[in-house]
Order: structure tokens, then C-alpha cells, then sequence
């Protein structure tokens, strides 16, 4: 048999192995049930299972009983991902244990000849980024943090759009999949129960000969269990997780990173402007709020009267006059 093939053949077997696995998580699954419904040799899903044990899932293999994917696990992986996506194709992904920052290695990367789709996905992060500078929270086997490389030439709107857009796909993306109903914090913190569970880091480099931006890596980390030792003192009345330890489920990040870029693919469409402005207005918890906005080396209090065309905040200062605020940051003003 052709090399080509056959390795074809041991990676749309191992997607297929590790879907019936995650549906029947806790149970048992003969070799030979999964060799027929495949339509392949029985030692193909023996070379398939040893692939998906070396990318890390915790599979049991047992003579007379067959397989069994390990309850209360939530494995990392590019096949974890890649079955889930809508466009599996037009995504090249890349899955580390713990890394200095998923943007700082795909700006490395991206300065090369890293190709618009790629992904770098951590389990852990030991220089995670927030805005400003701020440190972001990463520690082992309970959040999310991956960076997505968009080469989008000469169109500056989704430059310009990309965290409010980030933004949409993301909060979309954890409904979906948790059932539970996100907000918006103007421009890309997503919140639950009124405290951070995920924020956006979106990165530009332009280049000045051309005048176009040479690329574009959307940053994103999300708390998706809540820490065993809970959060850093500093953040713990700030920020929590979507889910309790106790509520871990095999599949379930690899879920949210698909999820993610399956509604990244609608509300990063052009054609979809309108309707990805009417979920962020929909989802944001500023409005009519009174905020401090840190702006031009500057706070300002004001009113927050709504979302405009461009994802910029309005605002009506406390002198009556009306802005519009096309970056910086806002907070909920505290009495």
C-alpha cells in the first residue's frame, strides 16, 4: 500500500477511534466493534490507539474487553481539535504542555513562513499575557490558551475588528458548548456571573513598505476549571472558571478551541458585520453603566451609551459631552 495512504488511513482512524472513545468515556469498546464500524484491520486501531496514548489520552487497553478512554480526563490535542472542526483542513495545529506564551511563539513564527490557520495551543503557560502588560493566569490541566495566526493582507478592518470579533466568536463559542449565557466587557474580556472567565490579546505587525499588515495573531486564554488552590489572591475576587473541577469532561477544551474557530470563521466574515455588532451590543454589560476608562494616559468617568458601527465605545462624559472610544479600557466605576 501506498505510504500515503496508509498514513491517511491511520489519521481518519484515529479521529474516528478517539470520537467513539470520548462518546463512551468510562466504558469499554471492543477492538473488533471498532475495526468493523471503521472498515479497518484490527491492528489499525491498534496503531491508532497507540497514537492517540503518546499524545497523551489515558487509554486503557484490556485483553477480552478492548479499549477504554479513562473518566474525569480533558486531554489537549490537535486530533481532539481537528474532529471538531467545521474546516479541519484550514487549520495547522500544534499542541505543547507548557510553553513561554502562545503569542510570543506564533509571532516567532509568524515572522517566518508560518501560514495563515496555524495554531499553538498550551496546557499551561509560564509568561502568559494580558493587556497592558499584565500577567494572565495559566496554570496546568484547567484553562485553555492558544494563538491563531490570520495573514489578512490588505484588509485593515479585520485588523482593526479583530478583538471585538475575537470577542463574539469567543463568547458564541462558550455557550454553545457550557450552555450557559456569556457577556461582553467592551473590548474582549468575556464574563460570567459578573467575573472574568476568558480574555483576548490580539497582536499586529504592519509593514510600512507596503502599508499592509503582515500579520495578525489573535491571543485568547479561558478559565475552564476552577483552580485547585483557587485563584491568586489578586485576581480571586475578579475572575472564575466556567466550571468546577469536579465537573471536568473528556473533550470538553478541545471543544471550546473548536468551537471558537468555527464561529471565528462566521463573525470574521465581512458579510457578517451586522450580525456579529448585534451580539456584541446584545452581550455587552456596559451599557448605561458608569465606567472608568483609561484612555491616552488619561481616566475618565462617563456613561456608557452604547456600541457603535466600528466596535467603539460611546460615552457621555461628565461635563454632557459624547465621545467615542476606539481603544483603551474600560471598568465598572466603583462608588
Amino acid at each position: 500500500m501506498d505510504e500515503t495512504i496508509e498514513q491517511e488511513i491511520i489519521n481518519n482512524t484515529e479521529i474516528f477511534v478517539l470520537q467513539e472513545l470520548e462518546s463512551n468515556t468510562g466504558k469499554w469498546i471492543s477492538g473488533g466493534n471498532l475495526a468493523r464500524q471503521a472498515k479497518v484491520s484490527r491492528n489499525t486501531i491498534w496503531r491508532a490507539i497507540k497514537k492517540l496514548q503518546t499524545a497523551g489520552y489515558s487509554i486503557q487497553s484490556v485483553t477480552g474487553r478492548g479499549y477504554q478512554l479513562q473518566q474525569e480526563q480533558d486531554q489537549l490535542s490537535a486530533t481532539g481539535i481537528s474532529l471538531k472542526l467545521n474546516n479541519p483542513d484550514a487549520y495547522k495545529i500544534e499542541v505543547f504542555d507548557t510553553i513561554d506564551s502562545t503569542n510570543n511563539i506564533l509571532k516567532t513564527k509568524a515572522r517566518g513562513d508560518a501560514v495563515s490557520g496555524t495554531l499553538i495551543v498550551a496546557n499551561a503557560q509560564e509568561n502568559g499575557r494580558g493587556r497592558r502588560g499584565r500577567d494572565f493566569f495559566s496554570p496546568p490541566g484547567t484553562g485553555i490558551y492558544f494563538s491563531l495566526l490570520i495573514r489578512p493582507h490588505q484588509d485593515y478592518g479585520l485588523g482593526q475588528k479583530s478583538p471585538a470579533l475575537a470577542a463574539v466568536a469567543l463568547a458564541k463559542a462558550i455557550d454553545k458548548v457550557s450552555g450557559k449565557n456569556t457577556g461582553i466587557k467592551w473590548v474582549n474580556d468575556i464574563y460570567l456571573n459578573d467575573k472574568k472567565i476568558a480574555g483576548i490579546l490580539s497582536e499586529a505587525e504592519l509593514d510600512f513598505e507596503t502599508r499592509t499588515i503582515s500579520y495578525l495573531v489573535v491571543g485568547v486564554g479561558v478559565n475552564v476549571y476552577q483552580p485547585k488552590n483557587d485563584f491568586p489572591e489578586q485576581i480571586a475576587n475578579t475572575a472564575t472558571a466556567i466550571y468546577s473541577i469536579a465537573e471536568k469532561r473528556s473533550g470538553l477544551r478541545n471543544s471550546i478551541i473548536a468551537e471558537f474557530l468555527n464561529q471565528w470563521e462566521v463573525y470574521a466574515n465581512p458579510n457578517n458585520s451586522k450580525q456579529a455588532l448585534k451580539i456584541f451590543r446584545k452581550k455587552s454589560i456596559l451599557t448605561n453603566k458608569v465606567v472608568d476608562i483609561r484612555h491616552n494616559n488619561k481616566i475618565l468617568q462617563a456613561k456608557v451609551l452604547g456600541i457603535d458601527e466600528e466596535f467603539e465605545l460611546m460615552v457621555e462624559l461628565k461635563d454632557g459631552s459624547i465621545e467615542t472610544i476606539n481603544h483603551g479600557e474600560a471598568t465598572l466605576h466603583k462608588e
